[in-house]
């Protein structure tokens, strides 16, 4: 599971990545920090990102688009320090079957930090909900 100090290094990365977004812009920088690594590598591996690059401080993060529109249509913050979202395997059919939405969930799990389809058909895991992820 995550530590509490890393929630705000979450916002952080959901709101730099929607900052560009509605700026329109071809990559971002976003602060180096291990959480932010492993989510841009799960991102990318999703095909959410075109690539990204390590830099000393930072990371960039280059967006993905076709025809000229963003991919994914929002990233939105579910876990809060304040509020933590933990759902059961149950509680995530239910949501997946109740909303039938285009996009995922991104779950910090004790195994690790997985997209909710993987959870769901191969893991069988459940965790924190940590954000969403809406395509366009």
């Amino acid at each position: 599971m995550i530590n509490p100090t890393t929630h705000y290094a979450l916002a952080d990365f959901i709101s730099a990545l929607n900052l560009g977004m509605a700026r329109n812009m071809r990559f971002t920088r976003i602060n180096k920090t291990p959480i932010a690594l492993r989510l841009v590598h799960l991102l990318y591996m999703q095909g959410i990102l075109r690539t990204y690059k390590i830099e000393s401080e930072h990371v960039a993060v280059y967006y993905k688009y076709v025809r000229s529109r963003h991919i994914v249509k929002r990233y939105t913050l579910v876990s809060k320090p304040s509020k933590r979202c933990y759902w059961t395997l149950s509680k995530l059919v239910k949501v997946f079957n109740a909303n039938n939405f285009s996009g995922f969930y991104v779950i910090s799990t004790q195994k690790g930090i997985f997209t909710s389809d993987y959870c769901l058909l191969q893991g069988h895991m459940c965790g924190e909900v940590l954000f969403r992820v809406n395509f366009g």
